[in-house]
């Protein structure tokens, strides 16, 4: 390759850090080229060998850029379009970033979360884009969107984002990871709120060629199948039994009857557990 074609050809370095492996997807603006690397790690600490090899790419290509979906306690999405929506919650304005999405609803996550979560990649001085799960849910379904209420899993190896949607918006989201076999809700925590005036990020229309391209979503297919253990079903029936009753009892939800559920499968997913399922939430 040519140094001109170096120094204009745009590098998207997709980071999927978990608690044993890091995964590195290096991809370029024209599609034709995608690289993956998986290193192991000790409790989710970006590996070394991961940011060498990321450091030789932002050497090589000066357009690299670095992204990865955010993986922490303290986020959430709630539907309105005014900040006292959080009041209503009991959650800190003052402690969040947060970020008005299509001018209809809010995702947030910790100060502090986001920022522990940004030093993990110091070694290649930090990451150029973070997503919200919520980001990659709503981007994966949004032309799927129909009339009818219908809650979205997105699963992966340890964590899942749930979210309840139609055509018209966005109604609940909560991410939660679980650790050692065991869901862990990690908006449990009473937040307070002060009377302080709060500045927000405003998205209106979200980028895909960032989002959807450049994030490499493809591994996030709509599916039933391909995960052999049934004690992720498990986990998921208590949870998905948990948020739909918290959906339809907490009057501050929109809370019309939910009959589907859609999995976006980045952890795989076998025909058993899907059927396990069905049979346990009775949801198609």
């Amino acid at each position: 390759m040519s140094l001109f074609s170096r120094i204009y050809q745009k590098v998207i370095v997709s980071i999927d850090l978990y608690e044993k492996t890091c995964k590195i997807r290096i991809s370029n603006n024209k599609n034709t080229q995608q690289e993956e690397k998986i290193y192991k790690t000790i409790n989710a600490n970006f590996p070394i060998e991961a940011a060498k090899y990321i450091q030789k790419i932002q050497n090589q290509y000066p357009h690299t850029y670095t992204s990865a979906m955010i993986r922490t306690e303290n986020q959430g999405l709630l539907n309105g379009k005014n900040i006292d929506v959080f009041d209503k919650f009991g959650l800190d304005i003052n402690s969040l970033k947060i970020m008005l999405v299509n001018k209809q609803w809010f995702i947030y996550v910790g100060k502090k979360n986001l920022q522990e979560y940004k030093n993990k990649f110091s070694k290649i001085n930090g990451l150029d884009f973070v997503f919200s799960p919520f980001i990659i849910i709503y981007e994966k379904i949004k032309d799927r969107l129909d009339s009818a209420k219908k809650l979205y899993i997105l699963q992966e190896k340890g964590s899942t984002s749930l979210l309840i949607a139609d055509r018209d918006n966005i109604y609940f989201g909560n991410h939660i990871v679980f650790e050692q076999d065991s869901f862990v809700d990690e908006n449990k925590e009473d937040k307070k709120k002060n009377d302080d005036m709060i500045e927000f990020d405003v998205i209106d229309e979200i980028d895909e060629n960032i989002i959807i391209k450049d994030f490499d979503k493809g591994s996030y297919d709509l599916s039933s199948n391909s995960l052999s253990e049934l004690s992720i079903a498990n986990h998921m029936i208590e949870l998905i039994t948990k948020t739909l009753n918290n959906f339809y009892q907490d009057n501050r939800y929109a809370s019309d009857f939910i009959d589907e559920l859609l999995i976006l499968d980045g952890y795989g997913i076998s025909d058993n557990a899907i059927s396990y399922l069905k049979n346990n939430t009775m949801l198609e």
